[in-house]
């Protein structure tokens, strides 16, 4: 099988990538619109994705490319994300259907779901009950319409859409920018910096949160046995362990792992906390692979940091 891969450069991309060659039979193509060849597109461009993929022949899709970021973006960038992603979404949806691509992975995220859902934890058939949270309304909405558009083609088109929803992703690759990234690796570089300039380590809001984590590499192991596994036709599926840890808890290993004393961290409580708690239920997932194995949070934290320590100068900031 020929598969492309939107968003080839981004965190969980560059994760499928490692993994190529244990899918000998089938050739993978990765889109990364900062490449100067062939397959960097424009995918907010429908003329350009149209043609892209009238002149490349695909069986299957791994649609990763998002106009993505942390908190702290969502806030100020909802028009701009909104209207970006659902551009990216719709162009690489009709690409699909006109040229014969009915089998793929479109990836959503936990932050999509509801902020005052009905009951904890949220299962899939919630996505729509209710409004996100308000501070990523644009990027939220503009997925749930992709959500949408992969359901209505898989009823009407006989389509094999297969949506995932991930949880908090980290891990290598990660965008490290300082004001645009995640959480932990908006961390990881902020405690890297204020310990190598001898300054305060500052985390952000009160640390009562709840997150659930996914480290990106198992997220990249679970998209490709999902794609190749003909049972599952046209699922929602939840992506997540059984993990989920106060972002008080998430700092604390983050310190450790950096050799920071935890009572030296300082918290601005000025800053937004965001969601307060969005778990999600992996029932469905733990049905379908009742044997995958995710990698210990402590484990991952560990991966992730030696990662940067060893790609200072190539990170995304």
């Amino acid at each position: 099988m020929r598969i492309c891969c939107t968003g080839g450069n981004g965190m969980v991309g560059k994760s499928i990538q490692n993994i190529v060659p244990n899918y000998r039979d089938h050739d993978f193509i990765f889109l990364n619109r900062s490449l100067n060849d062939e397959n960097s597109v424009d995918l907010t461009n429908r003329v350009d994705v149209l043609s892209y993929f009238e002149k490349h022949s695909f069986d299957y899709i791994i649609h990763l490319a998002a106009d993505v970021g942390g908190l702290f973006k969502n806030l100020t960038g909802n028009t701009s994300m909104f209207s970006n992603n659902i551009k990216i979404n719709e162009n690489i949806l009709e690409a699909c259907v006109k040229y014969n691509i009915t089998r793929g992975i479109f990836v959503l995220s936990s932050c999509i779901f509801p902020h005052e859902p009905s009951k904890f934890p949220m299962t899939e058939d919630m996505i729509h009950e209710s409004p996100p949270h308000h501070s990523n309304e644009g990027y939220a909405y503009s997925k749930r319409m992709m959500h949408m558009q992969c359901q209505q083609y898989n009823k009407t088109m006989n389509t094999e859409f297969i949506c995932l929803v991930p949880v908090n992703l980290y891990g290598p690759y990660d965008n490290f920018h300082p004001e645009n990234s995640h959480l932990i690796p908006g961390l990881l570089h902020r405690f890297y910096n204020n310990k190598q300039n001898n300054e305060a380590m500052i985390a952000y809001g009160s640390g009562k949160p709840l997150r659930q984590m996914l480290f990106s590499p198992d997220f990249a192991h679970v998209i490709c046995e999902i794609l190749f596994n003909k049972s599952i036709i046209g699922r929602t599926i939840i992506c997540c362990n059984d993990e989920e840890f106060k972002i008080k808890y998430i700092v604390s290993h983050i310190a450790s792992v950096m050799n920071i004393n935890c009572n030296e961290i300082q918290w601005d409580s000025t800053m937004s906390d965001g969601c307060m708690k969005k778990t999600v239920d992996n029932s469905l997932f733990k049905t379908l692979f009742p044997n995958f194995m995710f990698t210990p949070f402590y484990a991952g934290i560990q991966i992730t940091y030696e990662w940067y320590i060893n790609n200072l100068n190539n990170i995304r900031v």
